[in-house]
């Protein structure tokens, strides 16, 4: 987008710790202040979180948002410290299982995943032989992060 400045792009190797370091070195080399953080893994956002805490900034000053919707992350967005999108990895591979399972068995198998049901309205089993299934990444909301806790984390 041509009104976002990349200040800074790096890799903490999906680390937490390695993510808290070089947040607090971004911070120290911006003093004017970083505008949000992009995270390609809940781990790494929310080491960027405990360091914007160190210094004494919450989410509504420095935005932080990542990928993946782990049981951490969620218990972060419900208190508004991250955004996160849940990457249902569980339905992913069921659903892939179910797609080689259908190549091998053949027309009447019947798929197994949860997948079907729970993203139906976005991905459709059909007859298990479309060249491609996108399943959607699914935000965590304060309305969602109750279930979607229970569903990652394997908790009632």
């Amino acid at each position: 987008h041509p009104d976002i400045k990349i200040i800074e792009k790096k890799t903490a190797n999906w680390d937490r710790a390695q993510a808290l370091a070089l947040t607090e070195d971004w911070l120290n080399a911006h003093p004017k202040g970083i505008n949000g953080v992009i995270a390609q893994n809940d781990d790494m956002a929310l080491g960027a979180v405990q360091a914007l805490k160190s210094h004494g900034l919450t989410s509504k000053d420095v935005p932080v948002t990542s990928i993946d919707g782990m049981p951490d992350a969620i218990q972060a967005a419900k208190k508004d410290e991250v955004t996160t999108f849940l990457q249902d990895a569980q339905a992913q591979s069921q659903g892939a299982l179910d797609v080689a399972l259908r190549a091998l068995a053949g027309k009447d198998y019947k798929p197994q995943s949860v997948i079907w049901e729970r993203y139906g309205k976005d991905v459709k089993w059909g007859d298990g032989t479309a060249r491609n299934y996108i399943l959607p990444w699914v935000p965590v909301t304060n309305a969602n992060a109750d279930a979607l806790y229970q569903q990652v984390s394997g908790t009632k």
